[in-house]
């Protein structure tokens, strides 16, 4: 469980970071690599037990 815990402290640090970037007008490359780094933590923490 604590696995669980540590990625949704994650997901939110990195969201947050993406709701920064859309609300400053980054680019779009900086946004879409943000946004990949956001799923793929969604991911690990749907595979996480």
């Amino acid at each position: 469980m604590k696995q669980k815990e540590q990625l949704i402290s994650h997901i939110e640090k990195e969201r947050e970071i993406l709701n920064g970037l859309l609300s400053s007008g980054a680019k779009v490359e900086e946004v879409y690599r943000q946004s990949l780094i956001v799923d793929r933590l969604i991911e690990q923490y749907m595979m996480a037990e």
